[in-house]
């Protein structure tokens, strides 16, 4: 008797054992797939679009200030994208413009937030935090209507149509092509 008892108290310590291994297993797995990290979690991006990539376009008009000298193109944009193979990543734009003879505004908007591609060639960047800076003295974090919003999967995103991937000129780029049929081109850099 004192065997079959010392048998019962053996069996009921492993399985006590065991219920805790797995509770505890469990509660870190827990952790990480409710993180509150909106980066953090499964997206599916292609391989071939982990790295960074440069889109640029300016104009063909050029400025000069009041005593003729040339200070640069009446316009000019471009986007940075980086993007890591876990889907996380940075995204910067920046906007200049004249506004008149000697003057400009110029705008670079930083995010942070997450890329996901689909079987349809489309990537999309989702931006959960970022900054706003502007030569006009508005220097400020990206307001809630400029992000998009994890919990309830709305707000701002920027998704690119079809991807092709080529190369121009020994340059690896993909290029999308807009409704209008305006193609553009970015870089790997």
């Amino acid at each position: 008797m004192n065997n079959k008892f010392n048998m019962q108290k053996l069996a009921i310590s492993l399985a006590v054992l065991l219920v805790f291994s797995i509770s505890a297993t469990s509660c870190s797995k827990d952790s990480t797939a409710t993180s509150t990290d909106p980066v953090q979690g499964v997206h599916k991006v292609d391989p071939r679009i982990v790295g960074k990539w440069m889109w640029t376009k300016g104009s063909d008009g050029a400025y000069y200030d009041n005593n003729g000298v040339y200070k640069g193109s009446a316009y000019g944009f471009a986007w940075l994208y980086t993007i890591n193979a876990d889907g996380s990543g940075t995204a910067y734009s920046h906007v200049y413009s004249t506004i008149g003879i000697g003057t400009g505004l110029e705008v670079n908007i930083s995010y942070k937030g997450f890329y996901e591609t689909d079987d349809q060639g489309h990537l999309g960047f989702f931006p959960t935090s970022g900054t706003y800076q502007s030569t006009s003295g508005e220097n400020r974090a990206l307001r809630a209507d400029e992000l998009w919003n994890t919990k309830t999967n709305t707000g701002r995103s920027f998704v690119n149509q079809q991807l092709v991937f080529t190369t121009q000129g020994n340059r690896t780029c993909f290029q999308v092509t807009s409704s209008n049929g305006v193609t553009d081109t970015f870089f790997k850099q």
